[in-house]
């Protein structure tokens, strides 16, 4: 064999063992990614909750968006199966000549193509809608992307003596082609249904109550309370309005409120959980939830607001926190989300009567002053740290006469939680607790 056929023998099993790292590496991450999708569905406290964070790019919005399930399998088991097919092609072409009838480079570089389309799709609808990209997805894409220039270039290398262009085997090898496809088909297909088998198999090996806090015992007060009061359950929910995810969240609850949405009657408590110290002196060894962009947003001026509204104004802070979480949506360049005057603006608009330009108004005095009020965000945030909780969280509590029954443990909600969830843990707690055995 000559210097040059051998060199030309060498580029293409090297291209051909590129396809197949790149499918080692793609069906890993995409099962890594089912892993997170698993705990998020089944066990929400032990899920990703910034295990999959780089920087400000995070897993969880991506893996709990409506396009993450594909025929009621997290789009990355199909992910997994796919490349699964693509080292499978790429071996079997190492090993065999003529591997697949002479289809398999056809078949490589159409399914590394397909898989392309798919990763820029989803690319686009992390970036442009949900605007919070996943890591682990981006990693995805880059190995889509890498997979068909080396499947290109396996194409390009191929001996036409021993595999088939896709155009030549559609006119004359249709069999060969259809027989190969049906193969692939196949393994697609079992791939992804042991890797159905695993993900609702598993669901029975474990409870939602996993790695959650089983008791709430003395709970600080929450001032601002929204439903009635002998309401069977109640809705503990721990927000820091500088944050988007709780924005989503708390809009979900209001509008379940407002339009009956519930099984049974709630009330909703709302705990601030800044991200910041709102009082640094109660915190002297450090805030374990710090996050610089919290505390650049004000978000402690916010809670602080949100308070102060309710104890000048009862019944007026739930409303408040919703006209401040809808700040999010006319957000200034290079300011704070909240500002003295972005707040006390707001609150004229929600109809309390102060002058926002003067810094004397009675809200603004709470606000810089009344240390009751900031003793209580204190208190949430404290309980907020013991449970070890990120925001936003929604504990499940069943009550009794108006208050939580400490003899039954929450059910516990995060950002991207589906409200039949929520509904179904309402239900079972409204419902009579379990005979002792």
């Amino acid at each position: 064999m000559s210097t040059a056929r051998l060199a030309f023998t060498g580029l293409h099993r090297q291209a051909l063992l590129t396809c197949a790292l790149l499918g080692l590496i793609g069906a890993a991450l995409g099962g890594y990614l089912t892993v997170l999708k698993f705990r998020m569905a089944y066990t929400p406290c032990l899920g990703p909750h910034g295990g999959c964070q780089i920087g400000e790019m995070r897993c969880e919005d991506a893996l709990g968006a409506a396009w993450s399930v594909v025929g009621g399998l997290p789009i990355s088991t199909w992910g997994s199966a796919a490349y699964v097919c693509v080292i499978v092609l790429a071996v079997g072409q190492l090993a065999r000549r003529g591997f697949l009838a002479g289809c398999a480079a056809s078949l490589l570089w159409t399914l590394s193509l397909a898989i392309a389309c798919i990763s820029l799709v989803y690319a686009v609808y992390a970036f442009a809608i949900l605007q919070s990209p996943c890591p682990f997805c981006l990693s995805l894409d880059g190995v889509a992307l890498l997979l068909v220039a080396a499947a290109a270039t396996v194409r390009r290398l191929t001996d036409p003596r021993e595999q088939f262009r896709l155009g030549v085997a559609l006119r004359h090898r249709r069999a060969s082609l259809i027989d190969a496809g049906f193969r692939l088909g196949m393994l697609l297909t079992i791939a992804t249904g042991v890797q159905s088998l695993a993900y609702h198999g598993m669901r029975h090996t474990v409870s939602v109550r996993d790695g959650c806090p089983e008791r709430a015992e003395s709970s600080p007060i929450a001032p601002i309370r929204v439903g009635p009061a002998d309401a069977p359950v109640v809705l503990a929910a721990y927000l820091d309005m500088s944050c988007s995810a709780c924005k989503r969240k708390f809009k979900q609850l209001a509008q379940a409120l407002r339009n009956g949405q519930f099984p049974r009657p709630v009330q909703l408590w709302i705990y601030h959980a800044p991200r910041h110290a709102c009082d640094p002196a109660a915190f002297p060894a450090g805030f374990a939830r710090s996050d610089d962009r919290a505390r650049d947003d004000n978000a402690c001026l916010a809670a602080r607001a949100a308070e102060c509204m309710e104890k000048l104004q009862p019944g007026a802070g739930f409303r408040l926190i919703g006209g401040l979480f809808a700040l999010h949506d006319d957000r200034q360049a290079g300011q704070p989300l909240f500002t003295a005057e972005r707040v006390g603006n707001r609150a004229v608009d929600l109809g309390m009567e102060i002058d926002p330009d003067d810094p004397d108004n009675p809200l603004f005095r709470c606000i810089d002053h009344d240390r009751g009020v900031l003793a209580d965000i204190t208190a949430h945030q404290r309980h907020a740290e013991q449970l070890d909780l990120m925001v936003p969280a929604i504990a499940v509590h069943a009550a009794k006469d108006g208050a939580i029954d400490p003899d039954r443990p929450p059910y516990w909600l995060f950002a991207n939680t589906p409200f039949d969830d929520l509904a179904m843990y309402v239900e079972l707690q409204a419902a009579p607790p379990a005979p002792p055995k």
